[in-house]
C-alpha cells in the first residue's frame, strides 16, 4: 500500500497568534494524522513563545479526527444545534470524551430554530452534568462577518456577540 497524502498544513500569523490549519485534498477526507499534525505543530509552537492555552476547533462528526482533536486536550466544548442528528452527534462525542477523561461543556447553536428540541438537549445536559456555556440565535451577521473574514464578536455587537463573549468567560473558568 503507497502512503496516500490527504492533505497540507500551514502556519499563519494573525493579529491574535499564531495559527495552525490545514488544506484538504480535492476529493480527501479529514485524516486523524493530519489533525495529529497539526495539533502537535500548534503546541509546539504555543510551548516555545511561552503561551498561555491553545484552542483547537475540532472536526465534524465521530470518526478518527474527532478522537485526533480531542486527543491532549483539557475541555471540549460540542457545539450542536437543535435537531436529531445533533444531539445524536453530541452524545458520542460526550461518550467519547469521558471515555478519555476529558472535560466536556455545551453550546447550542441556532437553538431558536427549534426551541423544544434545544431544551431537549438542555435536559440531556443537565442529567448528566455537563454545562450549557452558551446557547446562540441564529444571526444572519455571521455569514456576513465571514464573507468579510473579520470574527464574529468584532463584526458587531449585539446579543449574540455578547452571548458568545459570555461563553468565553465562562469556558475560560472550567479550564482554572
Amino acid at each position: 500500500m503507497d502512503p496516500q497524502v490527504s492533505g497540507e498544513w500551514f502556519v499563519s500569523a494573525t493579529k491574535y497568534g499564531p495559527l495552525v490549519h490545514a488544506r484538504l485534498g480535492i476529493a480527501q477526507e479529514n485524516s486523524g494524522k493530519l489533525v495529529t499534525e497539526v495539533r502537535k505543530k500548534a503546541r509546539e509552537i504555543a510551548e516555545t513563545e511561552g503561551r498561555d492555552f491553545l484552542i483547537m476547533d475540532g472536526s465534524p462528526g465521530i470518526g478518527c479526527p474527532v478522537i485526533a482533536s480531542l486527543t491532549g486536550t483539557d475541555l471540549a466544548l460540542v457545539v450542536t444545534e437543535p435537531t436529531p442528528s445533533g444531539l445524536q452527534d453530541m452524545e458520542r462525542i460526550i461518550e467519547l470524551a469521558r471515555h478519555f477523561k476529558i472535560r466536556t461543556a455545551c453550546c447550542i447553536n441556532k437553538f431558536d430554530l427549534d426551541p423544544e428540541y434545544a431544551g431537549r438537549i438542555e435536559r440531556w445536559c443537565g442529567e448528566r452534568s455537563i454545562p450549557v456555556a452558551g446557547k446562540i440565535v441564529f444571526d444572519p451577521a455571521v455569514p456576513e462577518s465571514v464573507v468579510r473574514r473579520i470574527p464574529f464578536v468584532e463584526y458587531v455587537s449585539n446579543a449574540s456577540s455578547d452571548v458568545i463573549r459570555t461563553m468565553w468567560s465562562s469556558l475560560w473558568a472550567l479550564v482554572r
